[in-house]
């Protein structure tokens, strides 16, 4: 549950980042961590409905969401040498993508033998299988990392590839410990979030620096909602800097009164009341 609810916030953050730089590795990345994300429920409910339910009821909704569940990692074999053959910028030959196919076909049928049959030697063999197009999947990238132009793309796959080849052994020990299932992919798939997250971190902090700076003074043309007069702008400039009345009519060469009828005049029409609220309603411009 830890995992799902970590999951649902780097899936957030990464629909997020999405938004804010579109490219395409990003959109593959959110349907990859999708997919996951609703392994990792299925997972969940298969575990709490182990604990709620009982007899007739506990065996159906075991064999549905183990069934979704098969489905989704099936989806996954095809799309993970997917993702990553576009991520390196190397499509895949034909008899190398009908590989995947294949693979992803007996992964189907296995797990369908594994719900008919009951055999903890099918679920050996799907856990091998998978693992077997994950590896290769990771082999592929290390070997071609450097051949990724996005750097983001590039820093986020090596991360990736770290995490993923340190919890291989966790998804090794799920068939021969089959009740801690949940919990050693959980461990992976928390793993994985939390890097994620950490990445996404990084790159929103590195955006916000790159935005355009705002302006350090205030302009003309930024108040003409207003119809400020250029005089009258003069005199803000200087309320600005904190100048009072008198001190004002000195640096303008004009009479108290007369600042006194522009500053009259400045918050009747920017419908303010004091200074204060002036250089509030003026930050906004700023």
């Amino acid at each position: 549950m830890l995992a799902f609810a970590l999951g649902c916030m780097t899936l957030a953050l990464a629909i997020v980042y999405r938004l804010a730089k579109k490219q395409q590795w990003i959109t593959l990345f959110i349907v990859c961590h999708a997919s996951l994300l609703g392994c990792m429920m299925l997972l969940a409910l298969q575990a709490l409905s182990d604990l709620v339910f009982t007899g007739v009821a506990a065996l159906v909704i075991a064999t549905v969401i183990s069934s979704v569940l098969i489905a989704a990692v099936t989806f996954l074999i095809v799309f993970v040498p997917f993702f990553t053959s576009w991520v390196i910028g190397r499509p895949w030959r034909n008899p190398l993508k009908m590989l995947f196919f294949i693979l992803a076909g007996a992964y189907l049928a296995l797990g369908v033998c594994r719900e008919i049959f009951g055999y903890i030697l099918l679920d050996y063999a799907m856990v091998a299988l998978f693992v077997f197009v994950l590896g290769f999947c990771l082999a592929v990238a290390v070997k071609n990392i450097n051949s990724i132009d996005n750097k983001t793309a590039r820093t986020s796959t090596i991360v990736i590839l770290i995490v993923s080849a340190s919890m291989v052994p966790v998804i090794l020990l799920a068939p021969i410990f089959p009740a801690l299932r949940p919990l050693l992919l959980g461990t992976y798939f928390l793993a994985l979030s939390i890097t994620v997250m950490t990445f996404l971190y990084m790159e929103f902090t590195r955006l916000s620096r790159d935005l355009p700076k705002r302006h350090e003074k205030l302009s003309f043309e930024a108040l003409s909602v207003y119809h400020i007069t250029e005089r009258e702008f003069e005199v803000i400039t200087l309320i600005s800097e904190g100048l009072t009345n008198k001190e004002m009519a000195t640096s303008l060469g004009i009479s108290a009164n007369t600042v006194n009828n522009h500053v009259a005049n400045i918050f009747a029409k920017t419908k303010v009341r004091s200074r204060i609220d002036l250089l509030n309603l003026l930050k906004q411009n700023w």
